[in-house]
């Protein structure tokens, strides 16, 4: 089963897939690209590239109007994350919610400094670090930094978790003075502040990642830096 987003949306193709019972993957190639595992029309698992699990799936959007998808049957093993009615609305409700949540924080990739314990303390921490230090749900943390943000209890620092990334540039092509910079020495963010513009970094990383780029977190950081375009100048 395959076709076109704009003609048959995807939250038919899932209810399909659970009436139906089928167990295989639905591969989306969207915006955001993304996986869905299914057991007996069940949801087992997926996520953006090697970004896996109930957040990154649940952070993954419902409803793209463009794009395709295509759903291989295979053997797939797994437990259900939860029933399939109870799973999709929790899903719908966050697809909705990351978006009001990151008009306010950007991404769960931007760092904040202030007083919310026990996630955000003066020395500054990413959304993203404060659920794996605390072991609590992305969203939820990133609601709490949302709120914090609101009342003026943090701010953010103008870094990014992905601004630890090393990367080796590819072939120059002496157009990008992002590739010209990247040596595999000094972090994203050590350029950043050596004088390139924040957006420019971003955009190349993204167009990077979508041209095939992979390594450990590059789905994370994809989901991140498009959050960052939609919502941050």
């Amino acid at each position: 089963m395959q076709g076109l987003l704009s003609d048959l949306p995807l939250l038919g193709v899932l209810e399909l897939i659970n009436a139906t019972r089928q167990t295989g993957v639905l591969d989306v190639q969207a915006d955001v690209p993304y996986t869905v595992a299914f057991v007996g029309g069940e949801i087992v698992g997926g996520g953006i590239l090697d970004w896996l699990g109930v957040d990154a799936i649940q952070a993954s959007p419902l409803l793209p109007v463009e794009g395709s998808f295509e759903f291989t049957p295979r053997g797939v093993k797994g437990t259900p994350l939860a029933p399939y009615g109870h799973f999709a609305a929790d899903w719908a409700r966050a697809s909705d919610e990351w978006e009001q949540v990151c008009a306010v924080i950007g991404s769960p990739s931007r760092v904040f400094r202030g007083a919310l314990p026990p996630l955000i303390g003066p020395a500054g921490r990413s959304v993203r670090d404060a659920a794996e230090g605390t072991g609590r749900p992305l969203f939820e943390v990133a609601q709490r930094v949302a709120t914090g943000v609101r009342e003026g209890r943090v701010e953010p620092t103008g870094d990014f978790a992905w601004s630890t990334l090393r990367l080796q540039a590819g072939r120059p092509d002496g157009r990008s003075p992002v590739a010209a910079a990247l040596d595999g020495r000094r972090n994203l963010g050590e350029l950043i502040a050596g004088g390139l513009d924040v957006r420019e970094v971003r955009e190349y990383l993204l167009t990077q990642i979508r041209a095939g780029l992979r390594f450990p977190g590059s789905g994370w950081v994809l989901r991140d830096l498009i959050w960052e375009q939609q919502h941050l100048a």
